[in-house]
């Protein structure tokens, strides 16, 4: 088991049940100007009865989390399992499946760019690119100031070229991009932390929120 260096835990509510918890850590990196942060998502003992998820996720990004070095997953919901992993390297992205395409710009991921968030203490409107899987995004931030501490911002994803590497992928992944749906997190800037996150897909909401101190 790898050192933990950070960690939070968040539970994600479905029409008012718990149906999955989130665990995010930070474990350490052998180089000193890289960081990585581990995703876990399971579903809940009563949930798992109906559609167990055990998911997980590593993203590691430059320590000013600008950039993005590289993204992993190990999926196992229901059914399904999947192991995939990307590499970004300077003017190219290498893909696990075998496929490298040429990238002139450098990507989030969105997990990355939620973790990027934390940083922003602004309320600035701003563009970021985005890759998901192959598909690329040009993502609007939006800024609303909630109170002197939490800022919340709603994540517009517009198109932007690219085609996904992979023929299916997680649950969570799939809808993402979704055109009609709504997505929004809110961060404390006091402390930088990720407090809560929203997804809606008409008729349905999907909110995490954090679970106290760790």
């Amino acid at each position: 088991m790898p050192m933990v260096l950070w960690c939070q835990d968040y539970e994600v509510n479905f029409l008012g049940i718990p149906v999955v918890r989130v665990h995010i850590q930070q474990i350490p990196n052998e180089d000193p100007g890289l960081v990585t942060y581990e995703y876990a998502a399971r579903t809940t003992p009563l949930f798992s009865a109906i559609y167990k998820v055990n998911n997980h996720y590593r993203v590691t990004m430059d320590t000013s989390m600008s950039r993005i070095v590289s993204y992993e997953k190990e999926i196992s919901q229901k059914n399904f399992k999947q192991s995939f992993h990307t590499l970004y390297k300077p003017g190219k992205t290498i893909y696990s499946t075998g496929e490298e395409r040429i990238a002139e710009t450098n990507r989030h991921t969105m997990l990355s760019l939620l973790l990027s968030l934390t940083r922003e203490s602004t309320p600035r409107e701003f563009s970021t690119p985005l890759e998901i899987e192959g598909a690329y995004y040009s993502t609007r931030m939006i800024p609303r100031e909630k109170n002197s501490n939490i800022l919340e911002w709603e994540i517009i994803l517009l198109p932007d070229g690219g085609s996904s590497v992979l023929a299916s992928t997680d649950l969570f992944t799939s809808r993402l991009a979704d055109p009609e749906a709504q997505r929004s997190v809110s961060v404390d800037i006091s402390t930088g932390r990720i407090v809560s996150a929203c997804f809606t897909l008409s008729p349905y909401t999907l909110t995490a929120r954090i679970l106290g101190d760790s």
